[in-house]
């Protein structure tokens, strides 16, 4: 394992990343090689933490819509909370990568969202039925039409996006005139508080001329996809494992509350350092159920691999959910023990051990984005409400599409912090 993820050069994807290129194109989940490292090169600068933290007020908005759709259920018997917590992500994702409002939460039925969960199960479903492979075949399928569909949808709306920041990215560079000297300034503060994904690689297309439109198509439509799935299933599986365990649930609250106090108030980047615990609760939620299961990689030279050859050609799978229950590293793996990740815990584990991220060349840009997001919303959740998991671990089937997925969703009771719960509720589905 330690041999794959870490290799420099062995970097390219396994096969059935393919099946994501008429949606995604090449781009920096798909493409390997020269392109790979010089377009990773290109975009760190926007994951960078003074970048970041500009984000913030839309992580706080984002979560204060969640919060108040959520205060309508408080008196439901449950609710399945994964529909809720994947619609405010991509609110979250949209709006910080395109700068764009996309109001799904409050309009669930918004085509781009709706194609994007089309796009995402058709994908899977592709992978795992040979008989769609064959492009010829599959184009003509229903199946495959709506595919299509689904992909010219997104695509439309993303080159409509680009085009627009496009033209205002020319518009305010050419205003020179003491007309336009407002233009100017706001030109600066665009640049200063909004230069994320699309922004800087619209300056790249049009300052240096080093990247298409198509390119910036492809990063975009990469991002909205990898941005918002895998961050809103760890949201979805930590607020489930912070359901079972209401002690676990009562630290949490108590150290909101020493952060907060009864101030009614947006968190701020030094809040989110100080959210110590509930980082330790997300990380272990993170090893019990990693957003991607498994990572696939195909080796393009024979590989020596701790003594043993891996041929070329080969795929190499590491499957992170098998990973992180070593108990090697983790005694009593299947426990649900967020100290593990204490910083006294932490301290000479093995770095491979737990990559719910990757691990080295191809980890994930965007680990830093996803924490801040995450500590933002569950924090948002946690202050105003308490919840309670109806299912237990071993009756809630996981499906591993192209993130791990509970088969039925998440049954979640949400009361107010004053609230009793209805503990008459306690039932298993079959």
């Amino acid at each position: 394992m330690f041999g794959i993820l870490n290799h420099s050069t062995e970097i390219k994807k396994a096969w059935f990343y393919d099946f994501l290129h008429p949606w995604l194109g090449f781009g920096l989940l798909t493409s390997h090689g020269e392109k790979w490292r010089h377009r990773r090169k290109q975009l760190t600068p926007a994951f960078h933490f003074s970048i970041l933290k500009d984000f913030q007020p839309i992580f706080n908005k984002q979560s204060k819509i969640l919060a108040d759709i959520l205060d309508k259920h408080t008196h439901d018997d449950f609710i399945d909370i994964v529909p809720f917590i994947t619609l405010c992500s991509l609110d979250v994702i949209c709006e910080s990568i395109l700068g764009k409002e996309l109001n799904s939460q409050t309009q669930p039925s918004h085509p781009y969202s709706q194609a994007v969960h089309g796009l995402t199960g058709a994908v899977f479903e592709r992978m795992r039925s040979p008989w769609l492979w064959f492009d010829s075949l599959f184009s003509i399928l229903p199946f495959g039409k709506k595919f299509a569909k689904n992909k010219s949808i997104l695509h439309e709306f993303t080159n409509q996006m680009i085009a627009e920041k496009k033209h205002k990215k020319i518009r305010l560079k050419n205003s020179n005139s003491p007309l336009n000297i407002n233009c100017a300034d706001d030109d600066i503060q665009y640049k200063r508080k909004k230069r994320a994904l699309l922004d800087l690689l619209l300056d790249e297309l049009i300052d240096n001329d080093s990247i298409t439109e198509d390119e910036i198509r492809e990063e975009v439509d990469t991002f909205t996809f990898e941005g918002h799935d895998t961050t809103s299933m760890s949201m979805n599986w930590t607020l489930y494992l912070i359901g079972l365990h209401p002690w676990i649930q009562e630290k949490l609250h108590n150290e909101l509350d020493m952060i907060f106090g009864e101030e009614d108030r947006d968190p701020t980047d030094e809040d989110l350092k100080n959210m110590k615990y509930l980082e330790c609760v997300i990380k272990e939620a993170l090893r019990l159920y990693p957003s991607v299961p498994a990572y696939g990689r195909e080796v393009t030279e024979d590989l020596d691999c701790n003594g043993f050859i891996i041929p070329k050609g080969s795929t190499c799978l590491v499957n992170a959910y098998i990973l992180h229950r070593d108990s090697e590293y983790f005694p009593n793996p299947e426990k649900f023990d967020p100290e593990r990740f204490s910083s006294e815990n932490i301290t000479g584990r093995h770095p491979f051990a737990y990559v719910p991220f990757s691990a080295g060349p191809r980890n994930c840009i965007g680990q830093k984005f996803a924490l801040m997001e995450e500590k933002t919303i569950l924090s948002t959740i946690l202050r105003r409400f308490k919840v309670r998991s109806l299912d237990a671990r071993d009756q809630v089937h996981l499906i591993n599409e192209l993130v791990l997925r509970p088969y039925k969703g998440l049954r979640i009771q949400i009361r107010q912090r004053h609230q009793d719960f209805d503990f008459h509720l306690i039932y298993y589905r079959a």
